[in-house]
């Protein structure tokens, strides 16, 4: 009885859940078409020059990223009004909570502080998010091999790859607020500073996929740092070497760690 007396309040959270998505993804949208402020999203980071930023094509995983949270929306949508589905939608909404909603707010809110150049509120609302990433993988026990498949599709995939990807920006975010403060982020202090970033990104990166089996994690993690190396070559500076040299190595690890831990474990689906 208690379960589906709340089945109207899980139905309203799906459906709210999937207007703050949209609502971000709106945000995005003005962001990259220069409407926000003026200029693109990847224009403001070209004000922070330094030698941790990815090439631009390595952003286009926020396209996998939105895709995956359209259809982890358009899932909890299902299990709101398919008939029978009220014990999963239960459990679902009961673990979401409002961790989903916090995310997608904190996103928006995020690309506004960027676009006007409140590099320091952005910092704290790329923690945030990250945060919010950081409770949703341990309320969902995310990339749990005995997990129904739905939930490895529609939660796993998604959400492990989001948090990959936000741990990596919020390194970038840091970076860019050191060069808005006045650091030389080029040379050889750049270059510890971006080598030092690219180890924490690794760490923890087999931390997820070592510890929590999230290989989808550690996927992200080499994707973005072949954004680095693909910048550091086009650039072709004098710094760049030992960044392409530590960028690769850490590839590799990382690239093996996920095949090691897809060999010891269950397959992802």
């Amino acid at each position: 009885m208690e379960t589906r007396m709340s089945i109207p309040h899980f139905r309203q959270q799906a459906f709210f859940n999937l207007v703050a998505l949209l609502v971000v993804i709106g945000v995005n949208v003005l962001a990259n078409t220069a409407t926000l402020n003026g200029r693109t999203t990847g224009e403001i980071s070209e004000l922070y020059p330094n030698l941790f930023t990815p090439a631009g094509i390595t952003f286009s995983i926020w396209s996998v990223i939105y895709l995956g949270l359209l259809a982890f929306a358009g899932y909890q949508l299902w299990l709101a009004f398919a008939p029978g589905r009220e014990v999963e939608l239960s459990r679902l909404m009961a673990r979401m909570g409002p961790w989903f909603l916090l995310n997608c707010l904190a996103n928006a809110c995020w690309l506004f502080a960027w676009h006007y150049e409140l590099i320091w509120l952005s910092v704290i609302l790329m923690i945030f998010l990250l945060l919010t990433l950081v409770r949703i993988h341990t309320r969902f026990r995310i990339a749990d091999s005995t997990a129904p498949l739905a939930e490895k599709a529609f939660i796993f995939f998604p959400f492990g790859v989001y948090f990959g990807w936000v741990t990596i920006a919020l390194l970038a975010n840091v970076t860019a607020l050191g060069v808005a403060m006045g650091w030389s982020l080029y040379g050889v202090g750049g270059v510890y500073w971006s080598i030092g970033c690219m180890i924490l990104g690794t760490l923890a990166g087999l931390l997820m996929i070592f510890r929590f089996n999230n290989v989808w994690y550690g996927v992200t993690g080499v994707w973005a740092f072949y954004g680095i190396i693909l910048k550091r070559d086009a650039v072709a500076s004098p710094d760049s070497p030992p960044i392409v040299a530590a960028g690769t190595i850490i590839m590799a690890v990382l690239a093996l760690s996920v095949l090691m831990q897809l060999l010891r474990k269950r397959p992802l689906i």
